[in-house]
């Protein structure tokens, strides 16, 4: 009975050596992304330079061991749907706007993902005592839309980073060396967040300085010159542009005053939109209706539009006439 009895017990103390050595080891450094802050880039000008915002990844990371070890962590960013990940798109609808993200305020080496995409997650490199922690650290994304889209249409846009966009991996080692590679994907630590923008309807204008109507006799009957004007507008963007004479008429009628002491002539003359000189160009555009300036619709690139003038009468005393014309864009 007594040699039975061994036995039995012998098989039990084999059978607990057995399950305790095929207990898998774990990696003494553990990281975790508690957070990842929106990247808002807030209003854009698409006819204007880049755009740049900051968001901010906070993590820790804790030694469980009672021995010094080493640590490469590396955090990845790829993108949603696995779309394009140089440039990154934002969508509004079908419409597309060209961002970045970067790792360094320089805009030198793009955040990426070392599982998809530019293979260059940011990578962290630490050594931790026994049982530290690094406490809450905080990392930096650096975000640009980029420069040269004038063709964006206005609009609302957006990128969702989801948790299957981001990853955190750790490569843990003994000692004080940090092994400089990533690690296996840590399949329960995300940092998802949402990158957007809003690209403003915007127009710009310059003109040529001066619309030289010339040098007449005093008596001629008229005179009449031209110039032009350059409006660069957003993409679909329609603008409507006035013309003001000096003293404030919305019917396209000026008067030029003489620059001499004492000479109180004055030069009338009109406004028009066409060669023809019969379509008089005035100031009762709004931001929705025409009146009776000049439209067009925004294509990001710089429109030109020919301003014409004739004068009604040079019966007056020899002198140069001078007036001051606004262009208003009403868009």
């Amino acid at each position: 009975m007594s040699t039975g009895l061994m036995r039995y017990v012998l098989v039990l103390l084999l059978l607990g050596c057995g399950v305790f050595h095929a207990t898998p080891a774990r990696a003494a450094i553990t990281c975790s992304a508690t957070s990842m802050t929106p990247l808002s880039f807030g209003t854009v000008n698409p006819l204007a330079s880049a755009t740049v915002a900051t968001s901010t990844l906070t993590y820790t990371c804790t030694n469980s061991s009672n021995s010094t070890q080493s640590a490469t962590v590396c955090f990845s960013i790829g993108e949603p749907g696995g779309a394009q990940t140089n440039p990154r798109l934002m969508s509004s609808g079908t419409n597309k706007l060209q961002f970045q993200l970067w790792q360094d305020p320089a805009h030198t080496i793009v955040w990426g993902s070392q599982f998809f995409g530019s293979p260059t997650p940011l990578k962290v490199n630490l050594t931790l005592g026994n049982r530290a922690t690094t406490g809450a650290v905080k990392v930096t994304l650096y975000g640009q839309v980029l420069d040269g889209q004038t063709g964006a249409v206005p609009g609302s846009y957006a990128d969702n980073y989801l948790n299957a966009d981001t990853a955190v991996s750790v490569n843990s080692v003994a000692g004080s060396t940090a092994p400089g590679a990533c690690g296996s994907q840590d399949n329960t630590n995300f940092f998802p967040f949402n990158v957007t923008a809003t690209v403003s309807k915007t127009c710009t204008v310059t003109a040529n300085p001066v619309l030289d109507l010339g040098t007449v006799a005093a008596g001629a009957a008229s005179t009449s010159g031209s110039n032009t004007l350059s409006v660069s507008c957003s993409n679909s963007t329609p603008f409507f542009v006035g013309l003001k004479p000096s003293n404030n008429n919305t019917g396209g009628q000026g008067v030029m005053k003489a620059t001499a002491t004492g000479n109180t002539d004055s030069v009338p003359y009109t406004l028009y939109s066409n060669s023809g000189l019969t379509t008089v160009w005035g100031n009762t555009a709004t931001s929705t209706t025409v009146g009776n300036g000049v439209a067009g619709s925004g294509n990001g690139l710089s429109q030109t539009l020919t301003v014409y003038a004739r004068t009604t009468s040079t019966d007056v005393t020899p002198d140069t006439y001078t007036d001051v014309v606004t262009v208003n864009v009403n868009y």
